[in-house]
């Protein structure tokens, strides 16, 4: 029994001392010195950063010890700026705001990590905001030429380009540009211009912006001394002749293009001074514009003709729908239409029509009515009915005829013409004449002449086109009234 208890007993001691062995040998492994604490960036030392809309800075971190990254700066952040504490590796991203004021700026970031004394110190330098200001030559550059400036403000480097060669004379084509604000005087050496006024282009540029201004050379000068705001020469209905101030610094003739010169003419009648007849009414609904041309007597290279406008306003008014295209006016209201800015004696006026449809009851009526006095004329034509030419007051006494249109007839009228003229069978009188297109319709005779026997109490008939009774769908197009005095 002693012996069977001694047995288990050894059996006790040797299991306590095999645990106590693996136990010896567990604590020394876990005893073992740590892996040394250590950081990897992999960022530059420094960086530089536009000043618009810049980038991101990105970088890398790995470390196995805890780390913080800060800025000095609140327009530079950096995410994260610590490590998280699911992993001490990271991507950094550094966001920059735009830089608006005109000089660069500098930050800094600081890397630290626990348990490592040395820190990592990021330079980021951000430069500053483009600012270029070009002070530009504004005046004429005079025809002997010379010396003339501008100025260039810039915190950039700068260069000059000029778009043509009697520009190219320049003292300084490129700068590197100054960021406290001064001005940098450029002059440009002009030579002689002894042929047309002249312009060309100045760029100054930096990598990012531009200024443009151009410099204009007088040459062989002639223009009008003091034109109107539009630079048009401006005639009313009833002006015949203008005399224009012209500056030159050359002899210069003028001439009138063939397609003006039945209504245009003009003249040099001094070295500067210009004389411009018109010699007719404009016939035109609208203003009528033609062109005079001056040119040097001498040929000079590259000078081209001046070209002069001229606008004459049209004779007369109208309630109606212009055209601006063809200048023609539809009258399609009742008591609507074309009404003479003038008097009409002895003479010959016209209508041009376009198209007519004159439908139901509607007519045409040309009243000559007088100005002042007591002689006039007129004209009904229409549909349904007998179509009149009249005579009325005591100066052409009164007359009536008529004659008869078809509808069709009516409506293909294209002209109609009324002529006021000396009478043929009786000396002395007028007489009063009907044409439409080109046939004659009717004449009325041994008028007395009331334009010499009164001519006070008759100064002419003011000419009115009027609608009458015109429904829904009757229309004219009238194209031109022209009036022809006699001469």
């Amino acid at each position: 029994m002693k012996k069977l208890y001694r047995n288990r007993l050894m059996q006790l001691l040797l299991v306590l001392c095999l645990f106590n062995l693996v136990a010896c040998q567990e604590y020394e492994i876990d005893s073992q010195p740590e892996t040394p604490v250590k950081i990897q960036v992999d960022a530059m030392d420094s960086y530089t950063a536009l000043a618009s809309s810049p980038g991101n800075v990105i970088f890398n971190i790995s470390s196995n010890t805890p780390w913080t990254i800060t800025s000095d700066q609140q327009w530079c952040k950096p995410t994260p700026a610590m490590s998280a504490s699911s992993s001490l590796v990271a991507e950094v991203a550094v966001a920059l705001e735009s830089n608006l004021t005109a000089k660069q700026r500098v930050a800094k970031l600081t890397i630290k990590a626990e348990g490592i004394a040395e820190i990592q110190v990021i330079t980021i330098t951000q430069v500053s905001k483009e600012d270029l200001v070009v002070i530009p030559f504004d005046e004429i550059v005079p025809t002997e030429g010379g010396d003339i400036s501008f100025n260039i403000i810039s915190n950039k480097a700068w260069e000059i380009i000029p778009s043509t060669q009697f520009l190219e004379n320049i003292d300084k084509i490129s700068g590197n540009g100054t960021e406290d604000g001064l001005k940098e005087k450029i002059t440009i050496k002009i030579s002689k211009n002894a042929a047309a006024r002249r312009s060309g282009m100045i760029t100054v540029k930096t990598d990012l912006q531009e200024r443009v201004f151009i410099i204009t050379q007088d040459g062989v000068v002639i223009e009008q001394e003091d034109p109107s705001e539009s630079g048009t020469i401006d005639f009313d209905w009833a002006s015949t002749e203008k005399i224009v101030k012209i500056r030159s610094n050359t002899t210069w003739k003028v001439k009138v293009p063939k397609e003006y010169a039945h209504w245009l003419v003009a003249e040099a009648i001094s070295d500067t001074e210009l004389k411009i007849t018109l010699l007719e009414q404009s016939n035109k609904l609208i203003t009528r514009t033609g062109q005079i041309l001056l040119s040097t007597v001498n040929i000079i290279p590259g000078f081209e003709d001046v070209a002069f406008e001229i606008a004459q306003k049209p004779a007369v008014y109208f309630n109606g729908t212009l055209d601006d295209e063809t200048g023609y006016v539809k009258v399609t209201e009742n008591g609507n239409g074309v009404v003479s800015n003038y008097a009409l004696k002895k003479g010959h006026i016209a209508f041009d029509f376009e198209s007519m449809n004159l439908l139901g009851g509607s007519s045409l009526f040309i009243n000559m009515f007088p100005n002042v006095g007591n002689s006039n004329y007129n004209l009904n034509l229409r549909t349904g009915k007998d179509c009149e030419f009249i005579c009325g007051g005591t100066g052409f006494n009164w007359e009536k005829q008529t004659f008869t249109l078809t509808p069709e007839e009516l409506n293909a009228i294209r002209k109609i013409e009324l002529f006021v003229e000396d009478d043929l069978e009786n000396v002395g009188k007028l007489r009063l004449r009907l044409v439409i297109d080109g046939k004659d319709m009717v004449t009325l005779k041994n008028k007395a002449n009331c334009y010499v026997d009164s001519p006070a109490d008759n100064p002419g008939q003011i000419a009115y086109l009027q609608s009458r009774g015109f429904g829904a769908d009757s229309y004219y197009v009238i194209k031109t009234v022209t009036n022809n005095p006699a001469k």
